[in-house]
């Protein structure tokens, strides 16, 4: 682009809008997906009383079709790793300096869709970040964008995605920067405010033009479930709120990372592994129908059929949230069976989570986080107002609302975009001082109380396990952004792995740089560092008899030009070395250079300068 005479830092902001119009028509096209397998698997084809009687059966083949599907579309259409789209994406920032295949996002939206639409316990979210960053990593590579805009490109499409499938422009942008780039400079700030908010309006124009309504907020919150304001003798109370979700999202995030271990050593075929999922989590339905089934048909219930037909912790669950929401919910049943319903949601929400997502179903972590939180909230506030703790203007639906925060923020480990997404996907009613109090308090207590259990979030606890290590802040984030090749280089002394250590004392006494060891096939064998050889020259006695490859340090590492300089400063602290090799990403093991450790630090200092 710039030989056509434009900036790339100019076209961040066009780019920006393009990204965040086709990110919008990707999510609602994703959305609808999910709306259509759904209805044409379950709600147009059963009534509530077929599905919980003689079609029960359905309730296990529907899932483990629908995993079927995705294992096959995976593992022979178009092969994927492991993850859940977020971790992905984080990743390939990372490591991949922004390049996502636009095969991949495509397969998110058939692969996510059959997943959810089947009844797999998983999110929309994962998937529709996978989706934006691939969109916006396919216009950055067709207008050959420079690979330092690529994360920034990425964020753009991850706020656009969430600001669509979620209606949260805001929490969008926070949870961006936040979670997938850390990253809250203004460079990359604006144009992904941009990208968050176009697609929210062009959402909301695609929308009313398919189905003629203005597009709602997820959540509808009842204003009387509201209290007018926080006072003292609610504070406790969220705070308890906090504490427990804390200890689920943190339950949840270690049992979402352990199934993963487990089911990879499971002898079923990975093709297979959704369907058997998908089969497990319909068992779980049918023992749910089965105890909970008369909870379901008729009204009042808790949990409606009419209003939400699936188990409770299948799909994304969000009718089921619905539902506990209601100022009356905790007078549609009694106290005990209320604590045995909730208590088994919960727990079958993160069996059934770690069924679909860990066994290869596609989806994200973010709806199961939201039914969690709001089945914990409204068990609390059941058992507290049960004990007589609270007064009468807290419900149990006003619990099940700050608890949709507070496991979400214990989960991802990112309270400030959990407040925003919360506020936004319930509507006007959560902008409200009395909501945003409890919601800051609840989420900030959860989000502790999770790291003294756990120091990742669910993110960095799958980037750790793929060898990722992700540290925090704007300057490492800078450090990956920049490339090995940037950095000058010295030119390259090689001397034979073999050779005679004496064919090196007349060199080193004039030079100081070091030597690289090349095996018989000129490949890299190891580096002898000028100290070394001048420490060997004052015993004259053993040069003689030394070889070189007796001075080289073999352990010494080369870098590739394509790896950020975070890899070359961990190569040069572990190592205490002033000089490391540099190899072509595609003939590792031909060392073309060297870089110092000054000169990174130069690089570095600079970028940081204009950053």
């Amino acid at each position: 682009m710039q030989r056509l005479g434009f900036s790339e830092n100019a076209l961040l902001l066009p780019l920006a809008v393009i990204i965040g119009i086709l990110s919008a028509v990707a999510a609602m096209t994703f959305h609808e997906a999910i709306g259509m397998v759904r209805n044409r698997l379950f709600v147009s084809t059963f009534s509530p009383e077929q599905l919980y009687g003689p079609w029960l059966f359905m309730l296990v083949l529907i899932p483990a079709a629908g995993g079927l599907a995705v294992g096959l579309i995976s593992r022979y259409l178009v092969r994927r790793t492991e993850g859940h789209g977020v971790v992905d994406v984080i990743e390939t920032v990372l490591r991949s300096r922004g390049r996502i295949s636009a095969i991949m996002s495509l397969e998110k939206i058939f692969s996510s869709a059959l997943t959810i639409g089947s009844g797999g316990s998983a999110g929309a979210e994962g998937p529709i970040v996978q989706i934006g960053a691939g969109i916006s990593s396919g216009v950055g590579q067709l207008l050959q964008i420079g690979r330092a805009h690529f994360p920034t490109l990425i964020g753009c499409g991850t706020a656009a995605g969430i600001s669509a499938i979620f209606g949260s422009p805001i929490g969008g942008v926070l949870f961006t920067l936040e979670v997938i780039l850390l990253d809250f400079s203004i460079r990359a700030f604006t144009p992904i405010v941009l990208a968050s908010v176009i697609s929210y309006v062009t959402t909301q124009k695609i929308h009313h033009w398919l189905h003629d309504v203005t597009l709602e907020p997820i959540f509808r919150v009842p204003p009387h479930l509201l209290p007018d304001t926080l006072t003292w003798s609610g504070v406790v109370p969220v705070v308890m709120l906090g504490v427990s979700c804390g200890l689920i999202g943190a339950i949840f995030t270690l049992s979402m990372h352990r199934s993963e271990e487990l089911f990879r050593k499971v002898p079923i075929h990975p093709a297979l592994r959704p369907a058997a999922g998908g089969a497990a989590l319909g068992l779980l339905g049918v023992f749910y129908v089965v105890v909970f089934g008369w909870m379901m048909l008729g009204k009042p219930k808790p949990f409606n059929s009419n209003a939400y037909p699936l188990p409770a912790f299948f799909s994304d669950g969000y009718g089921v949230i619905q539902q506990m929401l209601s100022d009356d919910f905790h007078t549609s049943a009694s106290f005990h069976q209320l604590v045995l319903l909730l208590s088994f949601v919960v727990l079958a929400k993160i069996v059934g989570t770690c069924l679909t997502l860990s066994t290869g179903g596609s989806g994200g972590v973010i709806a199961p986080s939201l039914v969690l939180g709001a089945t914990t909230g409204a068990l609390l506030g059941v058992l507290l107002r049960h004990a007589g703790w609270i007064s009468d203007d807290l419900k149990p639906g006003f619990f099940a609302l700050i608890g949709m925060g507070a496991v979400l923020a214990s989960v991802v480990h990112a309270p400030l975009a959990s407040i925003l997404i919360l506020m936004e996907v319930a509507g006007g009613q959560s902008g409200q001082r009395d909501v945003i109090l409890p919601a800051m308090l609840a989420c900030v207590t959860a989000t502790g109380t999770a790291r003294l259990i756990s120091r990742d979030s669910i993110y960095t606890l799958g980037l750790r396990r793929r060898g990722v290590v992700l540290g925090s802040g704007g300057d490492v984030t800078l450090l990956r952004r920049l490339t090995v090749d940037v950095v000058p280089m010295d030119p390259v002394r090689a001397v034979a792995i073999n050779a005679p250590l004496k064919d090196l004392l007349d060199a080193v006494a004039d030079n100081e740089q070091d030597f690289v060891a090349l095996d018989a096939h000129g490949m890299y064998a190891g580096i002898a560092l000028a100290q070394d050889v001048r420490t060997a020259i004052m015993q004259n006695q053993a040069t003689p008899h030394l070889l070189v490859e007796d001075l080289a340090r073999s352990d010494i590492p080369a870098v590739n030009t394509t790896d950020d300089l975070s890899v070359a400063f961990e190569a040069f602290s572990r190592h205490d070395v002033n000089r490391l090799p540099v190899c072509l990403v595609n003939q590792p093991g031909r060392v073309i250079g060297l870089i110092s450790r000054t000169e990174v630090m130069r690089v570095y200092h600079k970028a940081l300068t204009e950053n």
